[in-house]
């Protein structure tokens, strides 16, 4: 039996490492993929996902279970990103696109195939061409399930913001997608 959050918490505070090793391995792919929605490469999601970790380790004593450990995780990741974002802004790069595709690709557990990794690539390039909360909402809703409540929580908006963002969202998805498709978007 997996144990859960709590316990996980529980047994870092009385001092066993190996407990907060098994927490970041659990959570490390959903701070990847919000560090990268910021970071939009994959160095710059690495060292957002560091400090997040980092801060996790340093203050998890203030974490009073008011609310998941992963809204809290979540809330971190999300202020460490705009942090990031205050200090540099890169451009999305093939080779950051494909990384991040390949990891979509293996959580997915999809056959690797050259054309769906392809059209993950072009989704994932509109996607980055979003504003970062829409982004972020965006890959908290889809890549990594979370509720509504919860994106509205860590975005600190009411939940018909982030329905009305992910809409809109959506909306400059699918008109970016079929720009590329028919040639009249790179």
């Amino acid at each position: 039996m997996d144990k859960t959050d709590e316990m996980l918490i529980n047994e870092i505070k009385n001092g066993q490492q190996q407990s907060f090793d098994n927490l970041m391995q659990r959570y490390q792919q959903k701070v990847f993929h919000i560090a990268f929605g910021f970071a939009k490469s994959s160095e710059g999601a690495m060292d957002i996902s560091q400090n997040v970790f980092l801060k996790i380790y340093e203050n998890l004593g203030q974490f009073r279970g008011d609310s998941q450990f992963k809204t809290w995780l979540t809330r971190i990741s999300y202020n460490e990103g705009r942090n990031w974002i205050k200090k540099n802004q890169k451009n999305l790069s093939a080779e950051d696109l494909e990384i991040i595709a390949g990891t979509i690709e293996s959580e997915s557990n999809q056959e690797d195939d050259l054309l769906a990794r392809e059209n993950k690539a072009r989704l994932l390039r509109c996607l980055y061409g979003l504003n970062t909360k829409y982004r972020l909402a965006v890959i908290l809703r889809y890549f990594e399930d979370y509720s509504i409540n919860d994106i509205a929580n860590t975005l600190n908006c009411s939940e018909g913001v982030v329905k009305n963002m992910l809409f809109r969202s959506i909306q400059k998805l699918r008109v970016h997608l079929n720009m590329q498709t028919s040639g009249e978007y790179k």
